[in-house]
Protein backbone atom coordinates (compact mmCIF):
# COMPACT_ATOMS: atom_id res chain seq x y z
CA UNK A 1 0.00 0.00 0.00
CA UNK A 2 1.41 3.36 -1.04
CA UNK A 3 1.21 5.70 1.97
CA UNK A 4 0.26 9.23 0.86
CA UNK A 5 2.18 12.23 2.15
CA UNK A 6 0.38 13.78 5.11
CA UNK A 7 -1.24 17.09 4.17
CA UNK A 8 -3.14 19.87 5.90
CA UNK A 9 -6.27 18.44 4.30
CA UNK A 10 -5.60 15.10 6.02
CA UNK A 11 -5.26 16.94 9.33
CA UNK A 12 -8.60 18.70 8.87
CA UNK A 13 -10.23 15.45 7.82
CA UNK A 14 -8.97 13.60 10.91
CA UNK A 15 -9.86 16.50 13.24
CA UNK A 16 -13.43 16.49 11.95
CA UNK A 17 -13.70 12.70 12.06
CA UNK A 18 -12.36 12.39 15.62
CA UNK A 19 -14.57 15.23 16.88
CA UNK A 20 -17.59 13.29 15.60
CA UNK A 21 -16.73 10.09 17.51
CA UNK A 22 -17.73 9.62 21.15
CA UNK A 23 -14.78 8.58 23.29
CA UNK A 24 -12.19 9.26 20.58
CA UNK A 25 -8.99 11.21 21.14
CA UNK A 26 -8.74 14.67 19.70
CA UNK A 27 -6.48 15.04 16.68
CA UNK A 28 -3.75 16.67 18.80
CA UNK A 29 -3.98 13.89 21.41
CA UNK A 30 -3.60 11.33 18.62
CA UNK A 31 -0.40 13.08 17.49
CA UNK A 32 1.11 12.81 20.97
CA UNK A 33 -0.07 9.22 21.32
CA UNK A 34 1.41 8.15 17.98
CA UNK A 35 4.73 9.82 18.81
CA UNK A 36 4.90 7.66 21.96
CA UNK A 37 3.86 4.51 20.06
CA UNK A 38 6.47 5.09 17.34
CA UNK A 39 9.21 5.47 19.98
CA UNK A 40 8.08 2.32 21.81
CA UNK A 41 10.27 -0.79 22.11
CA UNK A 42 7.01 -2.75 21.76
CA UNK A 43 5.57 -1.66 18.39
CA UNK A 44 1.80 -1.83 18.03
CA UNK A 45 0.16 -2.92 14.82
CA UNK A 46 -2.23 -0.57 13.04
CA UNK A 47 -5.39 -2.06 14.53
CA UNK A 48 -4.04 -1.82 18.07
CA UNK A 49 -3.20 1.87 17.92
CA UNK A 50 -6.31 2.74 15.95
CA UNK A 51 -8.44 1.08 18.63
CA UNK A 52 -6.84 3.34 21.25
CA UNK A 53 -7.41 6.50 19.19
CA UNK A 54 -10.93 5.59 18.06
CA UNK A 55 -12.36 2.98 20.46
CA UNK A 56 -15.01 0.47 19.38
CA UNK A 57 -14.36 0.75 15.65
CA UNK A 58 -12.42 -2.56 15.60
CA UNK A 59 -10.25 -1.10 12.86
CA UNK A 60 -13.20 -0.82 10.52
CA UNK A 61 -12.65 2.65 9.08
CA UNK A 62 -13.46 4.09 5.70
CA UNK A 63 -10.48 3.75 3.40
CA UNK A 64 -9.99 7.52 3.13
CA UNK A 65 -9.86 7.89 6.93
CA UNK A 66 -7.54 4.91 7.31
CA UNK A 67 -5.17 6.33 4.70
CA UNK A 68 -5.14 9.68 6.52
CA UNK A 69 -4.19 7.95 9.79
CA UNK A 70 -1.49 5.95 8.03
CA UNK A 71 -0.12 9.13 6.46
CA UNK A 72 -0.01 10.78 9.90
CA UNK A 73 1.81 7.77 11.38
CA UNK A 74 4.29 7.78 8.51
CA UNK A 75 4.95 11.52 8.85
CA UNK A 76 5.67 11.27 12.59
CA UNK A 77 7.81 8.16 12.11
CA UNK A 78 9.84 9.84 9.37
CA UNK A 79 10.48 12.86 11.61
CA UNK A 80 11.42 10.69 14.60
CA UNK A 81 13.89 8.48 12.75
CA UNK A 82 15.07 10.55 9.79
CA UNK A 83 14.46 14.27 9.56
CA UNK A 84 14.16 15.38 13.21
CA UNK A 85 10.94 15.61 15.18
CA UNK A 86 9.16 18.95 15.49
CA UNK A 87 6.45 19.46 18.08
CA UNK A 88 3.18 19.95 16.19
CA UNK A 89 1.73 22.12 18.96
CA UNK A 90 2.39 25.68 20.07
CA UNK A 91 2.52 27.39 23.42
CA UNK A 92 0.25 30.38 22.94
CA UNK A 93 1.38 33.51 24.78
CA UNK A 94 0.23 37.02 23.99
CA UNK A 95 2.79 39.77 23.47
CA UNK A 96 0.21 42.32 24.59
CA UNK A 97 -1.10 40.58 27.70
CA UNK A 98 1.50 39.21 30.12
CA UNK A 99 -1.11 37.06 31.84
CA UNK A 100 -2.44 35.34 28.70
CA UNK A 101 -1.37 31.72 28.42
CA UNK A 102 -3.13 29.02 26.40
CA UNK A 103 -1.85 25.53 27.19
CA UNK A 104 -4.73 23.70 25.52
CA UNK A 105 -2.79 22.27 22.57
CA UNK A 106 0.18 21.29 24.72
CA UNK A 107 -2.10 19.65 27.29
CA UNK A 108 -3.75 17.50 24.65
CA UNK A 109 -0.47 16.44 23.02
CA UNK A 110 1.00 15.55 26.42
CA UNK A 111 -2.12 13.59 27.43
CA UNK A 112 -1.81 11.52 24.26
CA UNK A 113 1.91 11.03 24.81
CA UNK A 114 1.41 9.83 28.41
CA UNK A 115 -1.28 7.37 27.32
CA UNK A 116 1.02 5.91 24.67
CA UNK A 117 4.23 5.85 26.70
CA UNK A 118 3.17 4.99 30.24
CA UNK A 119 3.07 1.22 29.78
CA UNK A 120 6.61 0.82 28.47
CA UNK A 121 8.04 3.57 30.66
CA UNK A 122 6.77 1.81 33.80
CA UNK A 123 8.20 -1.48 32.54
CA UNK A 124 11.61 0.04 31.77
CA UNK A 125 11.77 1.94 35.07
CA UNK A 126 11.42 -1.35 36.97
CA UNK A 127 14.27 -3.06 35.11
CA UNK A 128 16.99 -4.02 37.60
CA UNK A 129 19.71 -3.87 34.93
CA UNK A 130 19.41 -0.11 34.37
CA UNK A 131 22.00 2.22 35.87
CA UNK A 132 20.85 5.13 38.00
CA UNK A 133 21.95 7.54 35.27
CA UNK A 134 19.75 5.85 32.67
CA UNK A 135 16.80 5.65 35.05
CA UNK A 136 17.15 9.34 35.84
CA UNK A 137 17.43 10.23 32.15
CA UNK A 138 14.29 8.23 31.36
CA UNK A 139 12.35 9.75 34.23
CA UNK A 140 13.38 13.29 33.26
CA UNK A 141 12.53 12.83 29.57
CA UNK A 142 9.15 11.29 30.35
CA UNK A 143 8.28 13.99 32.89
CA UNK A 144 9.24 16.75 30.44
CA UNK A 145 7.33 15.30 27.50
CA UNK A 146 4.26 14.76 29.66
CA UNK A 147 4.56 17.96 31.69
CA UNK A 148 1.45 19.73 30.41
CA UNK A 149 -0.71 16.70 31.17
CA UNK A 150 -0.37 17.69 34.84
CA UNK A 151 -3.33 19.31 36.57
CA UNK A 152 -3.24 23.12 36.05
CA UNK A 153 -3.15 23.67 39.83
CA UNK A 154 -0.03 21.52 40.10
CA UNK A 155 1.67 23.56 37.35
CA UNK A 156 0.80 26.72 39.32
CA UNK A 157 2.33 25.21 42.46
CA UNK A 158 5.52 24.18 40.65
CA UNK A 159 5.87 27.70 39.26
CA UNK A 160 5.49 29.22 42.72
CA UNK A 161 7.99 26.79 44.24
CA UNK A 162 10.55 27.83 41.62
CA UNK A 163 9.72 31.54 41.95
CA UNK A 164 8.61 31.73 38.33
CA UNK A 165 5.46 32.96 36.68
CA UNK A 166 3.33 30.30 35.03
CA UNK A 167 4.28 31.76 31.66
CA UNK A 168 8.01 31.57 32.44
CA UNK A 169 7.70 27.97 33.66
CA UNK A 170 5.58 26.98 30.69
CA UNK A 171 8.00 28.52 28.20
CA UNK A 172 10.92 26.70 29.84
CA UNK A 173 9.04 23.39 29.79
CA UNK A 174 7.93 23.85 26.20
CA UNK A 175 11.54 24.33 25.09
CA UNK A 176 12.56 21.24 27.07
CA UNK A 177 9.78 19.25 25.41
CA UNK A 178 11.18 20.10 22.00
CA UNK A 179 14.70 19.12 23.08
CA UNK A 180 13.67 15.81 24.66
CA UNK A 181 11.37 14.93 21.75
CA UNK A 182 14.32 15.09 19.35
CA UNK A 183 16.27 12.37 21.14
CA UNK A 184 13.50 10.40 22.84
CA UNK A 185 13.40 7.45 20.42
CA UNK A 186 17.18 7.03 20.63
CA UNK A 187 17.06 7.19 24.44
CA UNK A 188 14.33 4.54 24.56
CA UNK A 189 16.30 2.30 22.21
CA UNK A 190 19.44 2.53 24.37
CA UNK A 191 17.51 1.95 27.60
CA UNK A 192 15.45 -0.91 26.15
CA UNK A 193 18.62 -2.81 25.17
CA UNK A 194 20.38 -2.00 28.47
CA UNK A 195 17.34 -3.12 30.44
CA UNK A 196 17.74 -6.70 29.23
CA UNK A 197 14.01 -6.82 28.56
CA UNK A 198 14.40 -6.56 24.80
CA UNK A 199 16.79 -7.94 22.21
CA UNK A 200 18.74 -5.46 20.11
CA UNK A 201 17.91 -4.62 16.51
CA UNK A 202 20.12 -7.37 15.11
CA UNK A 203 18.01 -9.92 16.97
CA UNK A 204 14.83 -8.50 15.62
CA UNK A 205 14.01 -5.60 17.93
CA UNK A 206 13.16 -2.39 16.21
Amino acid sequence: MQIPEFTQQHGQQLSTYLASRNGAMTFVQSQGYLFAVICSPEPLDVHEWLEQIVPDTHGQLEEQTLFAFMALYHQISEQVYETGFKLPVSLLVSDQDDSYLDLHECQQWCQGFVQGAQVYIDKLMQADALTTDLTDALQTAYASLGFFALEPQLITTIAQQNQLSEIQLSQQQYELMGDFALGFAELIEIIAVQSGLYADEEDGWS
